[in-house]
């Protein structure tokens, strides 16, 4: 297990401490519904959880931080948690587990930079230079400096599967920065100059980031280019739950399908496909 992979251990282990204190603070008001896993996921749930409880007066939601996808369901099967946001199916180990999966969202997986960064594209060479931690795709007269996500984790998974010549591991040698949540690398693409790396439109837009998604080999990471197919790196986003939640999941998952819901995701930098106008 890598330093990086321990690291998001550790963090999990803390989460969940934080989550049994919550529990015991809240113990007699009124159970909040607690929701947590993939970074990319968050700021969108917190968007959706302010507009439940406006509609839903006495519910409560809370959006813990990040414990990546394996994380939030490893959460969900431990009680910690009552919804996992995942940027992956489960595995089949993970499906053994009595947990249940719904897909809500799809949004681009994209390199961004910072704001003031000349770049607007990349070609797909340059997409897996980054990945692989090289430091050849310039910025002006710099050099940039890549910013890695740890190898389990989905957003990494996604690339390496829709892109094979990425192969299974860093180059030689890399001395990229890994970091360990899609909110780290977010904040290192905002802060270091030259900085790119793996992040996702819903990340960018609902958390209203200071940086830019980079279209790929000219295709723009818009809603309408994951519709028709042409933009090829797309994270699908899943809510997971235990079999037969409670019936405050059951409102909440309702409501994020519910056209309000649905509008509030679009907004936010996700797709969900065809709906009502």
């Amino acid at each position: 297990m890598s330093l990086a992979e321990r690291r998001c251990g550790a963090m999990f282990f803390f989460v969940l401490s934080f989550l049994a204190c919550l529990s015991t603070r809240e113990a007699l008001a009124a159970e909040p519904l607690r929701i947590g896993g993939n970074g990319s996921a968050l700021g969108s749930m917190k968007i959706l959880g302010a507009a439940f409880e406006k509609s839903h007066p006495g519910m409560r939601v809370v959006v813990v931080p990040s414990l990546g996808t394996g994380g939030g369901i490893r959460a969900v099967t431990k009680g910690a948690i009552d919804i996992g946001l995942s940027g992956r199916p489960m595995s089949d180990a993970e499906t053994q587990t009595g947990l249940e999966i719904l897909e809500y969202a799809r949004t681009p997986l994209v390199l961004a930079v910072g704001e003031a960064d000349p770049r607007a594209n990349v070609r797909r060479s340059d997409l897996v230079r980054v990945v692989r931690g090289d430091v050849g795709i310039v910025s002006g007269d710099q050099p940039s400096r890549p910013i890695l996500r740890p190898e389990s984790d989905a957003e990494t998974l996604l690339a390496r599967e829709v892109f094979p010549e990425l192969g299974a591991g860093r180059s030689p040698g890399s001395h990229a920065t890994i970091a360990l949540t899609s909110q780290d690398a977010a904040d290192l693409i905002e802060k270091v100059s030259g900085a790119i790396g793996l992040s996702t439109l819903a990340l960018i837009v609902s958390e209203n980031r200071k940086i830019k998604a980079l279209s790929l080999d000219g295709v723009a990471p818009s809603a309408r280019n994951v519709a028709n197919g042409s933009y090829p790196l797309v994270m699908r986003l899943y809510l997971v739950t235990r079999r037969n939640p409670a019936e405050p999941v059951r409102k909440f998952i309702a409501f994020v399908q519910s056209e309000p819901g649905k509008r509030l995701l679009e907004e936010s930098g996700n797709y969900v496909g065809e709906r009502k106008k």
